[in-house]
């Protein structure tokens, strides 16, 4: 499998050419560099005699980076990588990219896990993949069969994020998803811009945007490659279900929730928190079918006694790996191996039974908010 790489040529495309064919390896395809200075084309065309496949178009008039994109993503058969002369792909990254991208054809495009920190440790024992709600950013892969169905960008954006976002609610109409790959890492010379918020057209075309946006960052699902990243510098930060000191859930890594759940309002801010999910204190619960849900949503469940133990893994189910023992050495051993070797069925079986609890809560508020009959 190969990719084309697409890039809207800026100052620094002339030295970042080279660095692209040596982290690129085999599944390197063809680099087409899309200039609006003649100036830029000329230095890049230099470079063409090292690099055979190096493809360097010149717009006849100044093209903003959307249109140029379109005029790169259009030249090919391939499935096209599309890049920033800011972004620096660690060694393959783009394998597994392509390995990911063609691991389900209902998947459309694959974003790379952007971490500096993450190129130095080995991602392995996290989920290769998690789903994001759109594909913006300064490193994507795009199917070629997508491209072909609906076409590129849509030059009536302007700004490259809202293009990728209408490109990426395009698809999802289409019935494919967008993920990111989360063993497949980028750095980046300058820090990113903070993305503005959805407006204008893109809103008028996607009003559901937004809430699809919001709704995909909450839970464990989307945290668990940075929290592992994290716990590489530092042990796991380990908050219960208030915060020491006020500080954001999103400045830890698990959430270790000791009393009982008492009502399914309570189990779903659980399972929207950031954080793994460590259960303890199981003998405490009255309502025995929050406890099913809330365990089956867990990395781990404490209990008591080897007894304790072996009866919740008959009584409601569980995998005996995700069950332990509080050990007089405490549950530091158990908070690190949830951080470091997360369980993917958990994190699906959470964010599936997050979105269901959502839903009924939607539904209810229609309910109320219905004129009743005479």
């Amino acid at each position: 499998m190969k990719a084309d790489v697409v890039v809207a040529a800026g100052d620094n495309t002339h030295s970042w050419i080279d660095a692209v064919y040596r982290s690129g390896g085999a599944p390197l395809g063809r680099v087409v560099a899309v200039c609006n200075a003649p100036e830029e084309a000329a230095l890049l065309r230099e470079l063409q005699g090292r690099h055979a496949e190096l493809v360097v178009l010149l717009n006849e008039t100044r093209l903003g980076r959307v249109a140029s994109w379109n005029r790169g993503l259009l030249l090919g058969e391939r499935d096209v990588l599309l890049l920033d002369d800011e972004v620096v792909l660690a060694e393959g990254c783009l394998e597994e990219m392509l390995e990911v991208l063609h691991g389900s054809d209902r998947i459309a495009s694959v974003a790379p896990l952007p971490s500096v920190a993450a190129s130095k440790v080995d991602l392995a024992s996290i989920p290769r993949l998690t789903e994001v709600p759109s594909m913006r950013g300064p490193c994507v892969l795009l199917r070629r069969v997508l491209l072909n169905m609906i076409g590129a960008f849509d030059p009536a954006f302007q700004r490259t994020d809202e293009a990728q976002d209408d490109w990426a609610m395009r698809a999802q109409r289409m019935g494919t998803r967008h993920v990111r790959a989360n063993r497949a890492v980028v750095g980046r010379r300058a820090s990113a811009p903070a993305a503005p918020a959805h407006a204008g057209l893109l809103l008028a075309r996607h009003p559901h945007l937004p809430e699809q946006a919001s709704a995909a960052l909450l839970g464990a699902e989307p945290h668990a490659a940075p929290h592992f990243v994290a716990s590489r510098s530092a042990p796991p930060r380990v908050c219960t279900a208030a915060p020491p000191d006020g500080e954001p859930r999103e400045h830890f890594q698990v959430l270790y929730h000791s009393a009982p759940i008492d009502d399914a309002g309570q189990l779903l801010a659980l399972l929207e928190s950031p954080c793994h999910l460590v259960l303890g204190q199981t003998g405490t619960y009255r309502k025995r079918a929050l406890l099913f849900a809330a365990a089956h949503s867990a990395q781990a469940v404490i209990t008591a006694s080897e007894q304790e133990r072996a009866a919740l893994i008959a009584d409601l189910a569980l995998q005996p790996a995700r069950v332990e023992v509080e050990s007089e050495a405490g549950l530091t051993s158990v908070f690190r191996k949830v951080v470091d070797h997360p369980c993917e069925e958990s994190l699906r079986h959470r964010a599936l039974l997050a979105n269901f609890l959502r839903s009924l809560g939607q539904a209810d508020h229609r309910l109320a908010e219905a004129p009743r009959g005479r």
